[in-house]
């Protein structure tokens, strides 16, 4: 591994997560000095990838991220399928809907579409969702063989956010079969007090899931009564979108 690229790889990371940062704030964060930070960070500015507010002093991402995540969509053929049924299941709920999928054993949010409710979560492009309190990390584990699983948990960190948090693996897998089963699921405020988040899965040719629809809203909108609705159209276009992946072609 190149150490120089690692880093500067991190740093985007840490600036993306904190929305802007000082090269003291980097350097405590890597654990490296400030000086090799400010060389890392020149290189970074030198391609666009930073940019500094000349008042605050703090560094923040530079335009050509914007124009490489846009070479990552136009060449992540699920989310080209996917865009137009967002759309769809947008307009029939009237929530924001993301679309997930995975990527070196984390789930990111690939896309999303915004609803235009005075009061919407919409989740943030790029945003890496934890295996056992997002909807979307638990749907695509419920149909994940059980090698795949025990492999990512074998040291993994229940990270405890709410009381709902599944913080064991046994529950886990009580959580994943009831998914399973209902074809859904549901994050009900493990990750935040207040927010409820649904997924259902995308199949792709040979019948794997690595991508799956997702809704976030303040827990009053998404109710026992929406949930039934709300699935049901997820599901809906769900299929659709497996069917234009060749999910059809595998089933028969």
């Amino acid at each position: 591994m190149v150490q120089s690229l690692a880093r500067g790889i991190e740093i985007l990371s840490i600036i993306q997560e904190r929305g802007s940062a000082t090269i003291v704030e980097v350097a405590s964060v890597l654990g490296v000095d400030k000086s090799t930070v400010s060389r890392l960070m020149a290189t970074l500015m030198h391609y666009d990838m930073v940019s500094i507010d000349p008042v605050s002093k703090k560094y923040r991402l530079g335009f050509r991220n914007l124009y490489l995540s846009e070479g990552v969509k136009k060449n992540f053929n699920v989310a080209i399928v996917a865009r137009p049924y967002l759309y769809k299941i947008c307009d029939d709920t009237k929530e924001s809907v993301h679309l997930a999928a995975m990527g070196n054993r984390k789930m990111y949010i690939v896309d999303q579409v915004r609803s235009q409710r005075e009061y919407n979560l919409s989740a943030q492009i790029g945003m890496i969702e934890a295996w056992h309190c997002s909807a979307v990390g638990k749907c695509v584990l419920a149909y994940k063989p059980p090698s795949f699983i025990e492999d990512i948990f074998r040291d993994y960190d229940f990270e405890h956010y709410t009381s709902n948090t599944i913080t064991t693996y046994q529950n886990l897998e009580k959580e994943l079969k009831k998914i399973r089963e209902q074809g859904y699921a549901l994050d009900d405020e493990e990750r935040t007090l207040g927010v409820r988040c649904l997924a259902v899965p995308v199949f792709n040719y040979s019948g794997n899931v690595s991508c799956c629809i997702g809704i976030s809203a303040p827990k009053d909108q998404i109710t026992e009564a929406t949930i039934k609705k709300y699935t049901l159209c997820m599901k809906k276009y769900g299929s659709q979108i497996s069917k234009e992946l060749g999910y059809g072609l595998y089933r028969s």
